[in-house]
């Protein structure tokens, strides 16, 4: 949008000349693509999206500078492609993903086909519906578009998103949340993570929907979206690399690489993420499981430390 605004400035908003300099400008940018392809994208940000509390996605998105990595252009630049990626299915071939129990509910979103996806424009409350561009950009050109001012290599390095069944179960909810840490907001930052919930009726004869449709059942939805918030800020807050002790490779790792091993800090609790998880679901007839993490950081050594897939998301509750 930044580069169509100024194409129609500097031909006076004469279409035809608007779209010969934007031709000219994206095709100088990809020359200086290919010069800078070569060179290490080590710095960057994490950036995470949540819309309508039903779908999430973080991206990491690399360039070369730390002074880069602040600039007010990269950085919306990297909030629009999260924005996208949560406001997108992941490509399949088999329909909208439906997040099973047992199997991990966070999706890897193909950079290629992210890059050549259409870039969502999204409102700043999070309650209103998805603005689309008025002139289409993809992903790809938006990020020549900040290369050419930047003049630096800036590569999107890894996605992952979650969406929420639409209609909902009767019998389970899934609710996602993020955070991120060390940027001028919480959705962007050098750490960020994502987490996803599940929340089932603690009485069998009483489905997980007749309480969020019954008598105070928007106070527990609200509750149920902090929640999820305030565990994406613990997992951002410690070196999380696992859900539970049962998560695999977790077994003789420290204790506060392990969620549920956590106290429970960013609640004000010396009790550990687990219990106080279990007594927080207690309370409000529910069951509440942390089913689905990723924590990211800028200098992840990509290949070696990702946080590993959850294969046994259902014994991960408190």
């Amino acid at each position: 949008m930044t580069l169509a605004r100024e194409a129609l400035s500097k031909s006076n908003n004469d279409l035809d000349r608007a779209l010969s300099y934007v031709e000219r400008s994206l095709s100088s940018s990809e020359a200086k693509a290919a010069k800078v392809a070569g060179r290490s994208t080590h710095e960057g940000t994490i950036a995470v999206s949540l819309l309508s509390g039903k779908r999430v996605a973080m991206i990491h998105l690399g360039c070369e500078t730390d002074f880069v990595a602040r600039n007010d252009m990269f950085l919306n630049t990297a909030r629009g492609v999260a924005g996208t990626a949560a406001f997108l299915d992941v490509p399949s071939d088999d329909g909208p993903h439906e997040p099973q129990l047992g199997v991990d509910p966070i999706q890897e979103f193909p950079v290629e086909a992210l890059l050549s996806a259409p870039v969502i424009a999204l409102p700043s409350s999070d309650s209103s519906p998805p603005i689309p561009v008025h002139a289409p950009t993809t992903i790809q050109q938006s990020l020549l578009s900040a290369l050419g001012t930047t003049g630096e290599n800036l590569k999107l390095l890894r996605a992952v998103s979650f969406a929420a069944p639409f209609p909902s179960s009767s019998t389970i909810r899934f609710i996602p949340g993020c955070f991120a840490h060390g940027g001028p907001g919480d959705t962007e930052g050098r750490v960020g993570g994502i987490v996803i919930l599940s929340a089932t009726s603690s009485d069998p004869e009483k489905p997980i929907s007749s309480l969020v449709h019954g008598p105070g059942g928007d106070d527990l939805e609200r509750d149920l979206s902090k929640l999820a918030r305030t565990i994406a800020r613990q997992a951002v807050g410690f070196p999380t690399r696992f859900i539970s002790r049962k998560s695999p490779g977790a077994q003789g790792v420290e204790a506060e690489e392990v969620l549920l091993e956590q106290s429970f800090m960013m609640m004000g609790e010396e009790r550990r993420v687990a219990e106080v998880l279990e007594e927080w679901g207690e309370e409000r007839g529910a069951r509440v499981i942390v089913v689905g993490m990723r924590r990211w950081a800028v200098k992840d050594a990509l290949g070696t430390t990702e946080m590993p897939m959850e294969e046994a998301a259902t014994e991960h509750g408190a």
